[in-house]
C-alpha cells in the first residue's frame, strides 16, 4: 500500500481556514451500531461543565463559524440543552448529530429545537427497516420514523435543516449521493417523511466495523478497496483541514476517526492550548485510513466531496 501522505499535494497537508469547532460531548450511546467507529474503544465519559466552559471560551476567541455537537449520542448528555443555549450567542450555526431513537423522550430538547433554527443532523443508514435494524438494533427504524415526524411537524426538512446520513451495509463505498438521495425521498415519503438532504458516508475500517472485516478475513481486501478508488479531487476539501475535534476530555484531533484511534492533533493538544493559540493552522496527521475519506465522491461529516 503506498503511504497516504505521498498522495496528499504539499499545498494540502496544512490546514485551511479552520471554521467548525466539532464537539464529542459524550462517549455514552444508546446504540452499538455495526457500522460505528466510535463506540468500541469509549470510555464512556461525559464532558464535564468545566469543559463545556472551556469550549466556549475557544468559541468567543476564535470566533468558529460552525458548532458541530457529536458523540455518542449527544442527546444523553444532561447539559446538551443549556450548552447548545450559550453557544448559539457566538457561532453562526449549529449542528445536532443524533441517531433520533429517543428524541421523543426529551420535551425540553424538542421544544429547544422548535425554537432555535439548528442543523439536526440524524444517522439513518438506510430507507428500510429490516436494513437499519439489521444495523442499529431491532426496533430502531420504528423508534426514529415518529421522531423524524415529530421534526417535520416542527418545520425540519422544509423550512429548517434535517439531514440524513447514509452507511454501508457491508466493505463497499457509498453509492451516488444524488441516486441514494432520490430513493430514500422516495420510500421515506411513504412513512410521511420529509428531509432535507442526504449525506453519504464511507466506513472507516475501525471501531467494530474493523472487528467485522477482521471476523470475515477481508480487511485488507477492504483497505485495497478504499486505496485503488482514491480519488485526488477530493483531498483540497477534506473536513480535517477545516476543523478541530474536542473529545470528553478537552483532547484535540484532527478529526472524528482520529480521535477513535486516539491520535493527537499535530501541534496543540488541548482545549486549553486551543484557547491559549492565535493560529490554528497546523500541519495535518495521515493515517491509511485517511483513504476512507478520499475514495471514489469522497466522505465527510457533510457528505460526499466531489462529483
Amino acid at each position: 500500500m503506498m503511504a497516504f501522505i505521498d498522495r496528499v499535494p504539499e499545498e494540502f497537508r496544512t490546514t485551511g481556514p479552520v471554521g467548525v469547532l466539532q464537539l464529542n460531548i459524550t462517549g455514552k450511546c444508546n446504540l452499538r451500531c455495526a457500522h460505528c467507529h466510535i463506540m468500541k474503544n469509549s470510555d464512556h465519559d461525559e464532558m464535564s461543565k468545566e469543559t463545556m466552559d472551556k469550549c466556549v471560551e475557544a468559541l468567543k476567541k476564535h470566533r468558529f463559524h460552525t458548532v458541530d455537537i457529536t458523540g455518542g449520542e449527544p442527546t444523553t448528555h444532561p447539559l446538551l440543552i443549556p450548552f447548545i443555549r450559550e453557544v448559539s450567542e457566538y457561532t453562526d450555526d449549529i449542528i445536532l448529530r443524533t441517531n433520533a431513537v429517543a428524541m421523543d423522550k426529551n420535551p425540553e430538547l424538542m421544544e429547544l429545537l422548535d425554537e432555535k433554527n439548528i442543523h439536526v443532523v440524524v444517522s439513518l443508514p438506510c430507507y428500510t427497516e429490516d436494513n437499519v435494524d439489521s444495523q442499529r438494533g431491532e426496533g430502531t427504524f420504528k423508534h426514529v420514523i415518529p421522531n423524524l415526524q415529530k421534526l417535520n411537524a416542527m418545520g425540519y426538512g422544509s423550512k429548517k435543516d434535517l439531514s440524513l446520513v447514509n452507511n454501508p451495509l457491508g466493505a463497499y463505498l457509498p453509492g451516488p449521493q444524488d441516486g441514494l438521495q432520490a430513493d430514500y425521498r422516495k420510500y421515506l415519503e411513504e412513512e410521511g417523511v420529509e428531509f432535507s438532504e442526504l449525506f453519504t458516508i464511507t466506513n472507516m475500517p475501525m471501531g467494530y466495523f474493523g472487528d467485522k472485516l477482521r471476523d470475515e478475513g477481508i480487511e485488507e481486501e477492504y483497505m485495497k478497496l478504499l486505496e485503488d478508488n482514491f480519488n485526488p479531487d477530493t483531498v483540497e476539501n477534506l473536513m480535517c483541514r477545516f476543523q478541530i475535534s474536542v473529545d470528553p476530555k478537552g483532547r484535540i484531533y484532527d478529526c472524528d476517526f482520529h480521535q477513535a484511534e486516539r491520535i493527537p492533533a499535530a501541534t496543540y493538544k488541548t482545549i486549553d492550548e486551543v484557547i491559549e493559540a492565535d493560529d490554528l493552522s497546523r500541519p495535518m496527521v495521515w493515517k491509511e485510513y485517511c483513504y476512507g475519506c478520499t475514495a471514489g465522491a469522497g466522505s465527510s461529516c457533510g457528505g460526499a466531496l466531489a462529483e
